[in-house]
């Protein structure tokens, strides 16, 4: 009897616990598993590590940590809107930093959840943005705990990867086994904080090399050499630097450089509230020098 009484109450708290989690809690939790699969159990008290903001009553669930050995972490945020159904409709954040991964998602298609005909264009009304061919800029969200209006704002893709598709505004980006959609390009951040003429990337770009001062060739000829973190040619580096080209110009054209999205419950979707400030004016070489870059991870 005595056995049984400390079972008992060894079995409440867990079972009271699976009593109170609502249906929306279970599918918050559900929705942010594949990052929380990832989390271990570093202190041996039985639980994975992690740190949390569990607020399913307002419909907001994040969860963030990491694991040994390399320091990988990885996020996940989510947030259910209630449409006039009654139904649920999740947005989610994704993040993890080893494999550079950048994620937004929701339970049905994105493209019935955002304003309709969202894209590169949503932040540059005035003016159609004219196509790169492949994808350059990520849309990242603030998702809220409280509310439901949701800021947006356009995020540079790490320069020298690839994202699949050929939208310029992409959803998602990841560094896929062997690297096969991403090189190091860093090279061009050490050339642009090297040279010294105003000229050289300029002369980079229309393939002028022998106009290049002795001074400003001693640093783009650092950048050459046979390792991964190299580049082989001039002509290579002239080819990577038009490409980073065309984005800083995409950039510099965008009228806005994020926008609040309101929550239309009658239609179950967002729409565009307010538009922000344009992007933070700078020259090509500012934009080659500040901008983030793939490299190799853990």
């Amino acid at each position: 009897m005595k056995l049984f009484l400390v079972l008992f109450a060894l079995l409440i708290p867990s079972f009271g616990f699976a009593q109170t989690r609502s249906p929306l809690s279970e599918l918050l939790w559900s929705s942010v598993k594949q990052c929380y699969s990832r989390f271990e159990d570093m202190n041996d008290d039985g639980k994975p590590d992690f740190d949390k903001i569990d607020d399913a009553k307002n419909g907001y669930l994040k969860i963030w940590g990491g694991w040994p050995t390399c320091g990988c972490n990885c996020s996940s945020t989510v947030g259910a809107f209630k449409n006039e159904q009654g139904q649920y409709v999740l947005l989610q954040s994704d993040e993890s930093n080893c494999n550079w991964e950048k994620r937004i998602s929701s339970n049905v298609d994105l493209k019935d959840v955002l304003p309709p005909g969202f894209g590169i264009n949503s932040f540059a009304p005035r003016q159609p943005v004219e196509e790169i061919g492949h994808a350059a800029f990520f849309l990242g969200i603030d998702i809220p705990r409280v509310g439901t209006d949701v800021k947006v704002s356009i995020e540079l893709v790490p320069l020298g990867l690839t994202p699949e598709g050929i939208e310029m505004l992409c959803y998602e980006y990841t560094e896929k086994e062997q690297y096969s959609n991403a090189i190091s390009i860093s090279g061009l951040r050490d050339i642009a904080k090297g040279s010294q003429d105003a000229n050289t990337l300029d002369l980079l770009l229309s393939g002028d090399f022998q106009k290049i001062s002795n001074a400003d060739n001693e640093v783009i000829n650092k950048a050459i050499g046979t390792d991964d973190s190299r580049f082989q040619s001039k002509q290579e580096i002239r080819s990577h630097l038009n490409k980073s080209k065309q984005v800083y110009d995409v950039y510099m054209s965008l009228a806005y450089g994020g926008l609040l999205l309101g929550w239309d419950r009658k239609a179950s979707r967002f729409y565009i509230k307010e538009q922000g400030g344009s992007p933070k004016r700078m020259s090509f070489k500012e934009f080659l020098i500040t901008s983030e870059y793939w490299g190799p991870r853990c």
